[in-house]
């Protein structure tokens, strides 16, 4: 059973990273934010236009492994019909629990993009917060 829960995972990954959607510059976005993982090196923008308390568009660009860019690409399948509020709670047990999982090591590179929506959120609502990689792994 285990193994096929692993194969189901990883051809998330897969799929993601060959075929990343979203991985554009926004031209008219509403807030923009940066974010990297210093362990790996993976770097991130994110791009977000919102309206009314919800993301109504959304893009990426950075250096990103193969397991940051599919988790970017993956979270757009869910940051549409959700509130800002909403997204503010996602960390790495929301990605896991949607099949997204992976090894202790690569947990930073999972949530990296999460990690800029959250500040990106963040910064628009000036809430003078700022999260980091321990607010979205328990370890």
């Amino acid at each position: 059973m285990w193994l096929f829960w692993a194969k189901q995972e990883n051809m998330i990954i897969q799929e993601y990273s060959k075929n990343p959607v979203y991985n554009v510059e926004l031209k008219d976005f509403t807030i923009q934010y940066h974010e990297w993982n210093f362990i790996c090196g993976d770097d991130v923008t994110v791009f977000l236009k919102i309206d009314w308390n919800k993301i109504v568009d959304y893009g990426y660009t950075g250096n990103l492994s193969t397991v940051s860019l599919a988790s970017a690409g993956f979270l757009s399948e869910f940051l549409f019909d959700v509130t800002l509020d909403d997204i503010l709670t996602w960390n790495y047990e929301f990605l896991s629990g949607k099949w997204f999982d992976v090894s202790t090591k690569r947990k930073r590179a999972s949530v990296l993009p999460i990690l800029a929506l959250r500040n990106a959120i963040h910064q628009y609502l000036s809430d003078w917060k700022t999260d980091d990689f321990d607010d979205l792994i328990d370890e």
